[in-house]
Order: structure tokens, then C-alpha cells, then sequence
């Protein structure tokens, strides 16, 4: 089963290239123009498809490593995503909720960000603590409150 990994700390991107280029290696055999249009929705047009990696902000590196990731050959039918969430701006996370949305696979997600995991339309809940087993939406939305509030 093809399978891609979207790790927290973005580092799949290689900072020296391109947002353009970092796709096509992350999706070799995949043609240019599907590279080019998917690297569009990601709202990385013409020249901005152009821009070396080193040079995006937490918001811009997190859509060029989600694009990249996508656009892998075959398309992935497991997307495990860490932490997508973290340090999101309003359109990078429009991008995100937008591409989970249309992701025909399926999808294993560690967040603590109990609204995106909500909207993303999170079916099976797994917490991990002494062990790893099955919860709900609610004891984890208790849990967390809990931790808030001391």
C-alpha cells in the first residue's frame, strides 16, 4: 500500500530547491503540468512555484510539503500526518482542511487540535497514554480541558 509522511517538523523539503522542484522529486514520473496544477491549488502559482523552500514562511512551507507530499506516484492511500496543524495561518489551513477534504485515502492523524480533528471528520479515535486505545471526541475534548485548566 503506497503510503506518505508528513512529519511536524516540515523537513522533507530540501531548502536550497524550489517548491516546484521539491514536488518533482518527491513525485518522480509525475509530468509537469500535474505538478504545476496541483502546486496551483496549494496557491503556489507561476513564479511563487519558483521560490526556494528556505524562503517560505511557517504557513507557505507547511502547503509546499503537503503538495508535495499529495502529488506522490501512485497517489498515497495512507496520508499520516504529525501535527498538521502547528503554527497554521488562516490560508494555509483553508489548504489543508480543502486538500483532506478531496484526499481519496485514508488518513492517520496525531493533533492535539480537537476542532481540526473534529472538521476533518475523524471517524476512529485512538489515545495514547500508558497505552494506545480506543476513545471518543468527548473524553478527549475532557481531557484536554483538563490539561488546560491545570
Amino acid at each position: 500500500m503506497p503510503l506518505r509522511f508528513l512529519p511536524q517538523r516540515l523537513d522533507v523539503l530540501d531548502e536550497e530547491m524550489s517548491v516546484a522542484a521539491n514536488a518533482a522529486r518527491m513525485a518522480p514520473g509525475v509530468n509537469e503540468n500535474h505538478i504545476r496544477s496541483q502546486l496551483a491549488r496549494f496557491l503556489f502559482k507561476g513564479a511563487r512555484a519558483e521560490q526556494p523552500a528556505g524562503t517560505l514562511s511557517g504557513g507557505e512551507r507547511f502547503r509546499a510539503a503537503l503538495a508535495a507530499t499529495m502529488l506522490a506516484a501512485p497517489a498515497p492511500q495512507l496520508l499520516m500526518l504529525d501535527e498538521p496543524t502547528n503554527n497554521l495561518d488562516v490560508a494555509s489551513m483553508r489548504q489543508l482542511t480543502s486538500a483532506l477534504d478531496s484526499y481519496q485515502g485514508a488518513l492517520l492523524i496525531a493533533s492535539h487540535d480537537l476542532p481540526f480533528l473534529e472538521s476533518v471528520g475523524t471517524t476512529r479515535w485512538l489515545l495514547l497514554a500508558e497505552e494506545l486505545r480506543e476513545t471518543t471526541a468527548e473524553e478527549v475534548r475532557d481531557l484536554l480541558e483538563a490539561s488546560e485548566t491545570g
